[in-house]
């Protein structure tokens, strides 16, 4: 286990991000001195410049002195980074983020919420449900949650809830003492080589990382989680699933709307209550009964959860409905796998039609690794469009070493359906005006989606 010396000097290569901002405000709320680097400015460093944090805009070796006594990085940063070398020249011990968030962890009760799809709002859920308790969670999201302001919270209460990605085999150095599994699917394929590596992280965190004092709490619905559970050794698990009596908690009289659903929920044949979720879509529900379901075995009262679950507003970039006016509605969703992207289009397609409208979808790919291991299914899963724009793919951390592109993409959807519009527009700047000029025509519902910087685009539609 971990040890790290009380108020030590920890610095964060990349804080601005989500994952390790949220880390490093636990951090120095707990009395660390926390410095950190990003590559640019943003809200997040501006945030935590505001909280008294030293924020280098920049990654250097001169960012780096004999005073730090931790440096915590992410495995996007490789070690030609200027300042993870500096700190091997330094002797000054390198943590990788997922190990930092064990640690923190280990302070508190934890529950670790991880899976393929859907953790986030899982995440989201489970921690609007446990502060509408009173109980007053830390918290380490992957998305800005409007109730905290951010994605980290630091709590006064004994538990800590955390997003838990399998990106990187992060798995591998998580312990939670309650540990929500949504799914597993085949993805972050520049990690792992297939479907079955993914299976066998899992497979290996429930056998080896929840111990018998611990608890699982998954999806039963999800037949590769149902098929890794059953070949694992745990004890203590707990299902769920939205058929009745296929999992331990289930649901019945479920009413889908256009932005919002209901449904009641019982309990190993006990009524538990009749609830409202505030956000569409089916796989949200799924994810909601995950959360309900660890704030019953917590002891939390339906009150409580029935108001978080009615009130509740999503992480941004999870079905962020950011404009809705005469003829025009803008959403903005992160999804950037097949299964995602398909799952969302169904929720978004529901508006269109009550509202009578055409759904235009602008996609950007993330990731050449995934656009050309999966780009038929993303083709099969963007077919319920009336009008799509596909971008560039977005590459964050990759090298395009085959030549991938978008086209590929373009050319099975060309195959599949003929669209109102489909366009393939590799100039960024020009792609809000060719979705205004197509809403300007008929009642249009749009939705921005990837992982990227497509969010730009519905920030340009809602001027």
């Amino acid at each position: 286990m971990l040890q790290i010396r009380e108020k030590s000097h920890l610095h964060f290569i990349g804080i601005g991000g989500v994952g390790m901002s949220a880390l490093a405000i636990i951090l120095y709320h707990k009395g660390y001195i926390i410095s950190g680097s990003d590559s640019a400015e943003s809200a997040t460093t501006q945030k935590l410049k505001n909280m008294g944090l030293e924020i280098y805009i920049g990654q250097s070796a001169d960012n780096i002195t004999d005073k730090i006594d931790y440096i915590v990085y992410t495995n996007a940063v490789n070690e030609k980074n200027p300042e993870i070398a500096k700190a091997k020249e330094l002797g000054i011990p390198l943590i990788v983020r997922a190990e930092m968030l064990n640690y923190i962890g280990s302070h508190f009760f934890s529950i670790g919420i991880s899976g393929t799809h859907g953790k986030t709002t899982t995440t989201s859920i489970t921690s609007r449900i446990f502060l509408s308790a009173g109980l007053d969670p830390s918290l380490a999201v992957g998305g800005y949650l409007p109730e905290i302001e951010g994605a980290g919270y630091f709590g006064k209460g004994d538990t800590m809830i955390y997003e838990a990605c399998e990106a990187f085999g992060s798995l591998n150095f998580l312990y939670p003492d309650i540990a929500i599994v949504t799914n597993i699917d085949e993805d972050h394929l520049e990690f792992f080589k297939n479907r079955k590596e993914v299976e066998d992280l899992f497979l290996n965190y429930f056998n080896t990382h929840i111990n018998p004092r611990s608890l699982l709490i998954w999806n039963a619905d999800d037949e590769c989680l149902k098929s890794v559970v059953e070949k694992s050794d745990i004890s203590r698990q707990i299902s769920v699933s939205l058929c009745p009596e296929q999992g331990d908690f289930w649901i019945e009289n479920l009413v889908l709307h256009d932005q919002s659903s209901e449904f009641d929920v019982f309990f190993i044949e006990e009524f538990i209550g009749h609830f409202k979720l505030g956000i569409p879509g089916v796989h949200n529900v799924s994810n909601a009964l995950l959360a309900i379901a660890v704030a019953k075995m917590q002891g939390i009262d339906n009150i409580s959860i029935i108001h978080a679950l009615e009130k509740f507003q999503n992480a941004n970039r999870r079905f962020e409905i950011k404009n809705t006016s005469e003829g025009l509605t803008v959403i903005d969703d992160y999804a950037h796998h097949p299964r995602a992207v398909g799952l969302t289009l169904v929720a978004a397609k529901k508006i269109a039609n009550s509202y009578q409208a055409k759904l235009v979808v602008v996609f950007q790919p993330h990731l050449y690794s995934r656009t050309q291991y999966f780009y038929k299914e993303f083709s099969e899963s963007l077919l319920l469009a009336d009008s799509l724009i596909l971008m560039d793919i977005y590459a964050a951390r990759e090298v395009n070493d085959n030549n991938v592109s978008s086209q590929l993409i373009y050319d099975e959807v060309i195959k599949l359906k003929t669209m109102d519009n489909l366009i393939f527009e590799s100039e960024f700047d020009n792609i809000s005006n060719i979705v205004k000029e197509i809403a300007s025509r008929q009642a249009t519902v749009v939705i921005t989606m990837g992982a990227g910087d497509v969010w730009k685009i519905s920030e340009q539609l809602c001027v």
